[in-house]
């Protein structure tokens, strides 16, 4: 089942927020995940995988990983390959 954009959003950022161990008010959608939360490539990719398990995408290449990184860039990044 393909989520709806926004459901995705929600899920992601709460995923962020998990992974990063910052409270879920501080992931917004446009917040860059590495520049203002010091995100590394292995947790966008534990966030990447559960999401893709969890709803069932595709996992799109790696290098193509959205700029600037944030939970709205990565759902579109994530819908588009599915």
């Amino acid at each position: 089942m393909v989520p709806d954009r926004d459901e995705l959003i929600g899920y992601l950022k709460a995923m962020y927020a998990e992974v990063l161990e910052y409270p879920s008010e501080m992931v917004t959608a446009d917040i860059d995940l590495e520049a203002e939360l010091g995100a590394d490539s292995l947790q966008h990719q534990l966030v990447l995988a559960r999401a893709a398990e969890h709803w069932g995408l595709r996992l799109p290449p790696e290098s193509r990983t959205p700029t600037p990184l944030t939970p709205r860039s990565v759902a579109g990044f994530l819908l588009d390959a599915s």
